[in-house]
């Protein structure tokens, strides 16, 4: 896990500054503050750079350091990511004849394209990006992981490319305007990543995920995209192989996969730690890993005796576990409470909803604190395992139009289920409603800038369909975001046993009835971890988020973001064309509001989007 720049540029011109402490090093310095390298090559009329900023995981050695060349001098490769099997792959390209001076999964991703080329990526699992240029033929590539799990940015300017880990940086050296589109879904539909290519700048662009780009250095970079890992089609592939087993069958085979998935990631030569909730997903991982790891320490926010937090349900599940958790349930000054607002605008390098954003941020600082630099953490098995509400009106309106009669019942008692026991959250439902119900989705108080965009969040589609939906769009490119930067800010590496691609196959070529039932979604991940989990947290019907307790807007996160926002009235009013309504709009009590809350966030995103990085 690391961060990643390089570029090709004219050999006439190179006028990007690469070397250590500059800002293209500057801007990924926390994703990888062990150690920076650059290697310079040419080929033709053109110069190519890579460059690495390090964090150590696997194979702490300086010979691990990259970029990295192969031995023939022909690969060049700045990689950023994990493979999780690289230990069988090793042993695969050792019994080719290969062998190896590291211990690292660099040099095993190195030696895999040298033996395989691009047929390599399918062996990977893991996330991963990586540039690597060959030069005997003058071909560059740039890769990304099957889910987008690690970043990878991207510009052209002037004929030449530019990427890296971090947007600003990109952003800022080709000096690019703010892509309005961008900064429109997330506010009226929920999601910023997935919405395309797009990031929140015009021209720089994300690399897709299960995709990769190909530069060949002629006379000018002809440039080609590929998709290399088609979701869709190993879906259909695993529906085939599952169909003739029985529930038993899948439940254990489903149960073998999660465990498999959380053991590789455990591999690591540094100290690492689990990231706890009350929920199942992250319940079932730190139960698997508790089997693995002697004195496991686990983070969670919240507070053991905070009766409205997950604090007492997280303590019981820890004490059954032997598992040591450290609770982040801090108290902060208003001017403490600004300056993590501030960070957290830093950290993310683009806009964000809501605060549960704010207190992932200080659990990571936590861990940063305590010395770990892995943690692991059950992101993605709502989208994957159907968990979210919004999956059961799926189902239902999907059985309707088939005319399923007897999964329409069972669909309609699990729906009736889950509102007779989320009744309290209703103002949470209200607040959401547009983003479904209108193809405009939620609009703006104030925010007249934005510009209307027409999305239907609620496509008629199957429940598998729509889970991929999630996965590619509208749930986890964004989720994903918010959590490799506020775990890269403080160099941490956050791992997903969920985003296992085997997992991720075979959970959505689940039939729908094993995975809405009885009232719960997620229900054969509950049936999978009956014997590891408690049934207090298995048979909790409630769904909840990564929960702010604490009042943080009327704390000193409101009065900073009004200061921001007014202390900035000439940049506000590019974006707001009453500034009246505004100021009237950015009282405490408003802000406590999620959609004006999720509204300033953005404004002050946009009245200072390229934020100078923090060093330490």
């Amino acid at each position: 896990m690391c961060g990643i720049t390089g570029a090709i540029e004219f050999k006439r011109s190179q006028n990007l500054d690469f070397k250590e402490g500059g800002d293209l090093h500057n801007y990924i310095r926390r994703r990888g503050p062990d150690y920076y390298g650059v290697e310079k090559a040419e080929f033709a009329d053109w110069s190519v750079t890579l460059a690495h900023s390090r964090l150590a995981i696997i194979d702490l050695s300086v010979a691990s350091n990259q970029p990295m060349i192969s031995d023939n001098e022909r690969y060049s490769i700045t990689y950023n990511g994990e493979i999780y099997n690289y230990k069988e792959i090793r042993e695969e390209l050792i019994s080719n004849g290969f062998t190896f001076r590291t211990k690292g999964d660099t040099e095993v991703l190195l030696r895999a394209w040298e033996c395989w080329g691009e047929a390599c990526l399918n062996k990977l699992n893991g996330m991963f990006v990586f540039g690597l240029f060959d030069k005997i033929k003058g071909e560059f590539y740039l890769i990304r992981d099957r889910f987008g799990i690690k970043p990878l940015i991207y510009a052209f300017f002037d004929g030449q490319l530019l990427f890296s880990s971090s947007i600003a940086s990109v952003a800022k050296q080709i000096n690019q305007e703010i892509d309005l589109e961008y900064c429109s879904s997330g506010i009226r539909f929920g999601f910023f990543e997935g919405y395309e290519d797009r990031t929140p700048f015009k021209n720089v662009k994300y690399l897709l995920p299960g995709s990769f780009m190909k530069c060949k250095l002629e006379g000018e970079l002809k440039i080609e995209t590929k998709t290399w890992y088609s979701l869709e089609e190993q879906v259909a592939k695993k529906r085939k192989e599952l169909e003739a087993l029985s529930s038993e069958e899948l439940i254990s085979q489903g149960k073998a996969l999660l465990e498999n998935s959380t053991k590789i990631r455990l591999r690591s030569d540094v100290p690492l730690a689990i990231s706890l909730s009350g929920g199942v997903d992250s319940s079932s991982i730190a139960a698997i890993a508790s089997k693995e790891v002697d004195h496991l320490m686990a983070f969670s926010y919240g507070a053991p005796d905070h009766p409205k937090s997950e604090g007492p349900i997280i303590n019981k599940f820890a004490k059954d576990k032997n598992i040591n958790v450290e609770y982040i349930h801090h108290s902060y000054t208003a001017q403490e409470m600004g300056n993590i607002y501030d960070q957290t605008m830093e950290a993310q390098e683009s806009p964000f909803l809501g605060l549960s954003i704010i207190a992932q941020h200080e659990v990571y600082k936590q861990v940063k604190a305590r010395n770990i630099k892995v943690l692991l953490g059950g992101q993605g098995g709502d989208e994957i395992f159907a968990g979210y509400r919004k999956f059961f009106i799926v189902a239902l309106r999907k059985a309707i139009e088939n005319k399923e009669v007897l999964p329409g019942l069972q669909y309609f008692h699990s729906l009736a289920l889950m509102l007779v026991f989320e009744a309290k959250q209703i103002k949470t439902y209200w607040n959401e409603k547009n983003r479904y119900l209108k193809t405009t989705g939620k609009d703006t108080s104030f925010l007249d800038c934005l510009p209307e965009i027409s999305l239907n969040l609620f496509e008629n589609s199957s429940l598998s369909r729509r889970q991929i939906s999630d996965i590619q769009k509208y749930s986890i490119p964004s989720l994903l975001r918010y959590e490799d930067r506020n775990s890269m800010y403080f160099s941490i590496e956050s791992r997903l046993p969920f985003m296992d691609y085997r997992l991720v196959e075979f959970a959505l070529a689940l039939p729908d009835l094993l995975k809405i039932k009885n009232g719960y979604g997620k229900w054969i991940l509950r049936e999978m971890m009956k014997k590891d989990v408690p049934g207090y947290i298995l048979k909790n019907r409630l769904k909840r988020g990564f929960d702010v307790t604490q009042n943080w807007v009327n704390d000193g996160v409101g009065e900073r973001i009004k200061s921001n926002i007014l202390e900035n009235k000439s940049k506000a009013k590019d974006f707001v064309s009453d500034f009246s309504q505004l100021e009237n709009s950015l009282t405490i009590e408003n802000l406590n509001n999620s959609n004006i809350l999720n509204e300033a966030i953005m404004l002050d995103f946009l009245i200072d989007p390229i934020k100078k990085p923090t060093l330490h």
